[in-house]
């Protein structure tokens, strides 16, 4: 993986700086590729057991998709709560209780929304091209600082003894004669390796090339007074996503700024790395996003934006992850493509990559790194 030419914008997060990162390369039992939410949940479970792992991370940690998600907190996966998965916001919860991570978890719920008008459901003040808004139904969620989380756990695992490595890309993985992995002119031999690379998974993993990468779009708006909130329907702070097209989700965060975000454009992790959103079809989506979010309310015709910007994601067959061992070596596994529903899903793939690793539990059937692949 080269070394990036990104220039996806600023989300509105504050970041990891204060992030103790262990100390430098040593001999692990697992090494990680990817400092997201996967990765640093992972080094932190396997900590919790005593296995010494080292995270390899060729930006800085939670640069990618973790700290660019609008932090929408959802259950289970794109394609629905499936098995082992059915929990993870209660793990998420009790993992930030634990360990005190200060990231603004609220879990309100989160309404589901539909482009039709009805008698029965609460209708929102919006127009989103020439169409009304209803509120279809409440389902469990909420939202959390998506920086802050990652930075908590990463932070987390390293007092118990894992190991981080930023702007260590990861360059080669091989499986024979013994698993070996290369960054920066060195190769390590470590017990295990994780991939933790969710729309970057194809960059080291070619055979991964059912997995679709893409960069998804949001802005925020200026900080709104809580009577402006109250006109457009969003005083009450719970996020909200589209079941229907044209997509859009969003949330409100503390200080009165609320996130919309919607839009999608397709490449290569090389071609999604060398993209500046503020040109191209890139620029193209976010000057879109941001006059469809001005058309939504008149009270939103001249509002400014404080931030624009885009994150990684990645999409499976049926919106199913990938949570499972490669077929090449049992002592290689892979999660990822989580389509958006990545922050509470992310930590509990990190619990389960855990117990495989030290207690050889089986992982779910329904994402072996073969299927649909």
């Amino acid at each position: 993986m080269e070394k990036s030419r990104r220039n996806w914008g600023k989300p509105p997060w504050r970041g990891a700086e204060a992030l103790a990162r262990g100390l430098e390369a040593a001999p692990c039992d697992v090494a990680i590729v990817g400092g997201g939410l996967t990765g640093a949940s992972t080094a932190y479970h396997l900590a919790k057991r005593g296995i010494r792992s080292t995270i390899f991370e060729a930006a800085r940690i939670g640069d990618g998709a973790s700290g660019r998600t609008g932090g929408i907190v959802l259950e289970g996966t794109a394609a629905g709560v499936l098995a082992e998965v059915d929990s993870c916001i209660a793990e998420l919860a009790a993992l930030v209780a634990e360990e005190r991570i200060d990231c603004d978890l609220s879990l309100p719920g989160c309404w589901e929304i539909e482009h039709r008008a009805s008698a029965n459901d609460r209708m929102l003040p919006w127009n989103d091209g020439g169409r009304p808004v209803c509120i279809a139904r409440m389902v469990t969620g909420g939202t959390v600082q998506p920086a802050a989380l990652v930075g908590g756990i990463a932070r987390a695992a390293v007092l118990r003894g894992a190991v981080i490595l930023e702007r260590r890309a990861v360059k080669r993985i091989t499986v024979e004669p013994q698993l070996a992995i290369e960054s920066h002119g060195e190769t390590i031999n470590p017990g295990y390796i994780v991939l933790a690379l969710n729309a970057w998974t194809s960059a080291l993993l070619p055979d991964a090339s059912r997995v679709e990468s893409s960069l998804t779009f949001a802005c925020a708006t200026e900080p709104l007074p809580p009577s402006k909130l109250n006109a457009i329907g969003l005083d009450a702070n719970i996020p909200f996503y589209t079941t229907d097209r044209p997509y859009l989700w969003g949330r409100t965060i503390a200080d009165g700024r609320v996130i919309f975000g919607s839009q999608l454009v397709f490449g290569s992790p090389a071609e999604l790395e060398g993209i500046d959103v503020s040109t191209g079809e890139s620029g193209a989506a976010l000057d879109a996003l941001r006059k469809r979010v001005r058309r939504l309310h008149l009270k939103l015709r001249e509002v400014n934006f404080s931030a624009s910007w885009a994150g990684p994601i990645a999409f499976r067959v049926n919106g199913v992850p990938i949570l499972g061992r490669h077929p090449s070596s049992s002592r290689v596994l892979v999660a990822g493509a989580y389509s958006g529903h990545g922050v509470a899903l992310s930590v509990r793939m990190g619990q389960l990559l855990a117990r495989a690793v030290v207690d050889g539990e089986p992982l779910p059937s329904w994402g072996a790194f073969t299927r649909h692949m």
